[in-house]
């Protein structure tokens, strides 16, 4: 170790200088503290004006997430304007079809409650863009949810209208060639038993005995036999959405009760019986067991037929 002298001044003499332990430790001190100080000041500069290898990793993950976040936000955005192309049709078209009322778009914005969710998110960074996210992806599940649940109903009245079209007392009873055969209308009327003023429940058909006698729509037989209340034998059929229909004073029954039946099916014959001055088939619709005018639902004719059908009704009244 190289010795050390300092120059004496009293005695003019150079003098080898001698330090005390304490001193050495001092100096020895400030010495790894003024290296510490410079290598920690180096660091900093360092990567202040430099990328380390882990910075480098870091910011090319979070450049890697952030154009992540930018697609799903973008494909997001579409579903979200497909969907209400959806949802439109939903409402103005296939729910208006089915008769059945639009949903409100409160409902199909749903909504959320208490704590706002995702608020951890912003204090990350990106989080803003990766909360907006997550709430839009919250909004489009919803409204999905709600759209599905749209078309399980819309589905459910598809299969109900293409039911009720078939069950739809639609079609006359009776097939005649001749439209004068309709023998007494629907309304007031005199009596042919006491000629005082009664209100008929129905048409009548007037035919050979025997005449076949068809359902008017599908359903199940629920009456099939003879009634004490004039009706003589008659069937009455449950079509279903409120409507039933009655076929009465025939003198043969051929279904039974409990019987499902399709339009155009025969159930029975023309006949005379219960109160009856003649043979014929009186025949009623019924809509929540209220008696409506037949001749509105014989859809299978033209509006040519149908008036010539009216007008050439025959006054006699048969029951």
């Amino acid at each position: 170790m190289a010795k050390k002298f300092h120059f004496n001044p009293e005695t003019l003499q150079f003098e080898q200088r001698i330090l005390t332990p304490g001193r050495r430790i001092i100096r020895t001190g400030v010495f790894v503290l003024f290296c510490s100080a410079v290598g920690v000041g180096s660091m900093l500069f360092y990567t202040q004006f430099f990328n380390t290898p882990r910075t480098q990793v870091l910011t090319r993950t979070g450049n890697d997430l952030h154009t992540q976040i930018n697609m799903l936000q973008t494909q997001v955005e579409s579903s979200m304007r497909q969907l209400a192309r959806i949802e439109k049709r939903d409402n103005f078209l296939y729910r208006t079809i089915f008769e059945a009322d639009s949903i409100p778009s409160s409902v199909r914005q749903g909504g959320t409650g208490g704590a706002f969710p995702y608020a951890s998110l912003t204090a990350i960074e990106g989080g803003e863009d990766l909360r907006d996210l997550a709430l839009d992806i919250d909004a489009l599940s919803w409204r999905a949810y709600i759209q599905s649940r749209s078309f399980d109903e819309v589905t459910k009245l598809a299969h109900e209208k293409e039911r009720l079209m078939h069950c739809i007392p639609a079609i006359q009873p009776v097939s005649v060639r001749q439209l004068t055969r309709m023998s007494s209308s629907f309304g007031y009327r005199s009596d042919p038993f006491n000629h005082r003023g009664k209100f008929h429940s129905g048409v009548d058909f007037t035919g050979a005995l025997g005449t076949p006698i068809h359902s008017s729509g599908d359903g199940i037989v629920v009456t099939a036999a003879h009634s004490s209340s004039g009706y003589g034998n008659q069937v009455i059929i449950d079509h279903g959405f409120g409507y039933k229909t009655r076929y009465a004073h025939m003198s043969k029954i051929l279904v039974s009760e409990g019987e499902r039946v399709k339009r155009g099916q025969v159930i029975g014959a023309m006949g005379s019986t219960g109160r009856s001055t003649g043979t014929h088939l009186h025949y009623e619709v019924l809509v929540k067991n209220q008696p409506v005018n037949p001749l509105l639902y014989f859809n299978d004719m033209n509006e040519e037929e149908y008036e010539e059908m009216l007008a050439h009704a025959e006054s006699q009244d048969l029951d």
